[in-house]
């Protein structure tokens, strides 16, 4: 599709096929689900972790100060979570692999109009979703236990999970981007692209029990936040 496409309009000069890669870093968020002290007060942290993408794009020129960018990539969103209820810890690092159709609108300035400021949004398909770990259990934490009772010690257990199910199959997103491009050569052209991506309804609601409710007030994990440095090329 991307060869059919790129042959049809290559003798429109408005009109550019570009291909950019690089890795996305995801932003460190913590959740609070729930606001009491029962059942441990349950959060979850993430912190910053290195993931992919690879995006191929056509990008539509209205005139030397605008154009449209069009795309689809795959993108693969990685986080180290901390998850805690009590004292049980879960940390480990979640896989989100997905692909993704960005579409936004450029700004051109700079006196070469060589600087883009897009403003845009995407919709996400997700692939899969994982997480890979080990489970700690503070003995120290649980009050029936002595902790200087040397028959009770601090336990790891590993594990790994399909947690496809945590994550909607279709999801949305918004982002702002900063491009800039340059020259490699006489007649090849790059550019190299900073993107800041919010994500709106990737994750599921928290499934609580109506009785439950009326004691512990649940709150949703936080919507992920990640950015994505790349280099591309115009062909």
């Amino acid at each position: 599709m991307v060869s059919f496409l790129t042959k049809i309009y290559s003798q429109d000069k408005k009109i550019e096929f570009q291909l950019s890669l690089g890795p996305t870093l995801s932003v460190p968020k913590t959740s609070e689900l729930t606001d009491t002290n029962v059942d441990g007060s349950p959060e979850i942290k993430s912190s910053i972790n290195i993931g992919a993408f690879v995006l191929p794009s056509w990008n539509y020129s209205f005139n030397e100060k605008s154009s449209i960018d069009f795309g689809i990539g795959f993108y693969l969103d990685r986080f180290s979570i901390e998850d805690k209820i009590g004292a049980v810890t879960n940390k480990g690092n979640r896989n989100i692999s997905q692909i993704q159709i960005p579409i936004n609108y450029n700004f051109h300035f700079s006196q070469d109009k060589s600087y883009q400021f897009g403003i845009g949004g995407f919709t996400s398909f997700l692939v899969s979703a994982k997480e890979k770990g080990d489970t700690i259990t503070d003995v120290s934490q649980i009050d029936i236990i002595d902790p200087n009772d040397p028959t009770f010690s601090n336990a790891t257990i590993s594990y790994e999970n399909d947690i496809k199910d945590n994550y909607n199959s279709v999801s949305f997103g918004a982002y702002i981007q900063l491009k800039k491009s340059f020259s490699f050569s006489s007649k090849k052209k790059g550019f190299i692209l900073l993107r800041i991506n919010q994500y709106f309804n990737s994750i599921k609601n928290n499934d609580f029990d109506s009785d439950l409710s009326q004691y512990i007030d649940f709150k949703n994990e936080k919507e992920p936040t990640t950015l994505n440095l790349g280099i591309g090329i115009i062909i």
